[in-house]
């Protein structure tokens, strides 16, 4: 059997100041301690600023834009991966005039 989600960006929930489309866990609204989901940041906009208990990676999908993790920034552009730390502040930047997608996972972080 084959399930599928369609995309449809005029439907996307807004959390952390952006669309943002939940994709794991399956079927799941709202939070979960591990998941999957695409983050869509409108050019000139930021996510808010947030931390979370569990580890985040970051694939940038498309675009460009900054990440923010406490005091330290640096640039982003598509292919580039980041882990955040649990704890740790952070926000995703988009400075530019086109959209920035990224695939967000998170997971308890290890040792935990």
């Amino acid at each position: 059997m084959i399930e599928i989600k369609r995309r449809d960006d005029a439907t996307l929930p807004t959390e952390y100041g952006c669309k943002f489309w939940r994709l794991q866990p399956w079927g799941v609204s709202g939070g979960s301690d591990r998941g999957t989901a695409l983050a869509v940041i409108a050019p000139g906009t930021t996510t808010t600023p947030h931390a979370h208990a569990e580890e985040e990676m970051f694939f940038v999908v498309r675009g460009r834009g900054h990440v923010r993790v406490g005091d330290e920034r640096v640039a982003i552009g598509a292919g580039d991966v980041l882990r955040v730390s649990p704890g740790r502040d952070h926000v995703i930047e988009n400075p530019s005039d086109e959209v920035l997608e990224v695939l967000c996972s998170w997971y308890p972080a290890e040792g935990r």
